[in-house]
Parts: structure tokens; sequence; C-alpha cells
């Protein structure tokens, strides 16, 4: 079976999913790890779960549902997390490891709610995905390279990011229209 993600993608995020979750992340944010220049991280296992918007939990619901991934495990490094990324802010060029068996592939569905003015998109194995915001994309996080282009402007990046570890035959046909 073929995947394909492309810049015609609906959102999965609704408009008020979104208003409540860039509250959240901005009245939470100082509790974020630094990763780097204006760029902070949080593993949503980091709060009580009931502090965590069930819009959150009802995300990553649909997303499980419409990829079919209700057989699969959580990735257990970096599990399910936010990011939040401010102006200058930018992800480094990297591959996130494999931490399990050889045939299971650290994958993360990465939700963009909020994007900045320009910039903090995803490059996935050099394609440049100039998607949409409230909409994700299947990221192939232990097989390919990936980065974001810098955080331009006054807008924050907000990034929900699902991680699951999946056959390497499963997620061996994405594609990326874009």
């Amino acid at each position: 079976m073929e995947y394909i993600y492309t810049s015609n993608d609906e959102p999965i995020v609704s408009e008020e999913e979104q208003a409540i979750i860039v509250d959240w992340v901005r009245k939470n944010e100082h509790t974020f790890r630094s990763t780097g220049l204006n760029r902070r991280f949080q593993q949503l296992d980091f709060f009580k779960h009931e502090t965590v918007p069930q819009c959150i939990w009802d995300i990553k619901n649909k997303i499980i549902d419409k990829e079919v991934l209700h057989d699969y495990a959580q990735e257990p490094m970096f599990r399910d997390s936010v990011g939040f990324m401010t102006h200058g802010g930018q992800l480094h060029l990297h591959t996130d490891p494999n931490t399990t068996s050889p045939d299971l592939v650290h994958v993360r569905f990465n939700v963009y709610v909020q994007l900045p003015i320009k910039g903090g998109y995803p490059i996935y194995n050099n394609k440049h995905c100039t998607l949409k915001e409230r909409t994700y994309i299947c990221c192939r996080s232990g097989l390919d390279p990936h980065y974001c282009a810098k955080v331009e402007g006054p807008r924050e990046r907000i990034i929900l990011s699902f991680g699951f570890l999946i056959p390497k035959a499963r997620v061996e046909n994405i594609k990326y229209v874009y």
C-alpha cells in the first residue's frame, strides 16, 4: 500500500482545537526543555494526563484510525511530544535512533498545529514539505535525514509529535507530494 502526503491534505485539527492547543502550549512552554536556540520540547507524559487538553488525545486517536496504527507500539524514547519554536529556531539535520528490533522503524506523525509567518516547514530526505497549518505528515525519522526550515517572524511554530514503532515494510511506500 502506498501512503501519500500532499499540500492538499485536509486538516486533522479544527480551528477550535488549534486555539485550545496554542493557548495551552503558550501557558506551559516555560516547563519545556530547551533543545537549541529558540527551540523547546516536552514529552506529553511530563504533564498529568488530565492537564493535557483532551483534543490532543482525540487528534492522536484520529491519526491512529486514519493511518491504521492500532497494532503498533509507541516509540519508547521520545514517545509523544510537543515542540515550540520562535523566531530563529531551527531543527538541525539528523536521523532519529531506532531503539529496538532492526525490523521496526521509529516513525513520527507530526501535527503542524501552528506555523510561523515564514519557514518552520519540515524537510524530509531533502524534500521540502510546505504543508498547511492544522495538517499532519508522517516522518520516517528512523530512516530519513530530516530537519526544518528556520522559523521567521513573531508567530510560533507549534507541533504535536506522536511516535510509533512500525515495520519497515509498512513505511517503505511513503511519498511526499509538495
